[in-house]
């Protein structure tokens, strides 16, 4: 990764961007929906350890995190090493490790207009059509559960969004040459930052 300092993702992040927003509207609308909300949630889902598999929403992290402040930043880094060494007692069994996202602060996303798509998504039950296994479908969180008593009225059709970002990620990758497999949590993209 020691390149990346010089190259330009501007482009390509303007894009991620609006597919956010879209994102967001259809998120909002089926949490409207279920009049469902992630208030008074006891279980936090920036306690779960989730992998983050493009390179495109790497950078978005990035751009968020450099937007900081720099006591943030370096509070977060140190959350971040913290994260890393616990993450690393728990690989291959990353369900039973509760640890907060170093970015999260006070119970909030310090880079919250630039979270990953699994971040913006994950809660309301949805489904995506997949071009070789199908249609998989996904539940809702354990708050959306317990709430609304497997209520599956409106499904979240993620097809869209994942197709949308694997084809900027494609993009992106042709543009850097990059053929590596990518898989890292928050507190590991963020680490990389003081090695750019």
């Amino acid at each position: 990764m020691e390149a990346l300092q010089d190259l330009d993702v501007s482009r390509h992040l303007e894009t991620l961007y609006q597919i956010y927003e879209d994102i967001d509207r259809e998120y909002q609308s089926a949490a409207e929906f279920y009049q469902f909300s992630c208030e008074g949630c006891e279980e936090n889902c920036c306690s779960t350890v989730f992998y983050h598999h493009t390179l495109i929403e790497y950078f978005a992290v990035l751009d968020g995190f450099d937007e900081l402040p720099e006591d943030i930043k370096q509070e977060a880094l140190d959350k971040a090493r913290d994260y890393i060494k616990e993450l690393n007692k728990y690989r291959g069994k990353e369900e039973q490790l509760k640890i907060f996202c170093p970015l999260n602060f006070d119970g909030l996303c310090k880079i919250y207009k630039h979270r990953p798509l699994i971040c913006r998504i994950h809660g309301l039950p949805g489904y995506f059509k997949h071009p070789t296994k199908g249609i998989q479908q996904f539940s809702g969180c354990k708050r959306f559960e317990k709430l609304k008593n497997q209520s599956r009225e409106r499904l979240i059709d993620r097809t869209m969004f994942y197709t949308k970002i694997a084809t900027l990620e494609s993009q992106l990758r042709r543009d850097m040459n990059y053929v590596i497999r990518f898989q890292k949590t928050i507190a590991e993209m963020i680490n990389d930052r003081i090695l750019l």
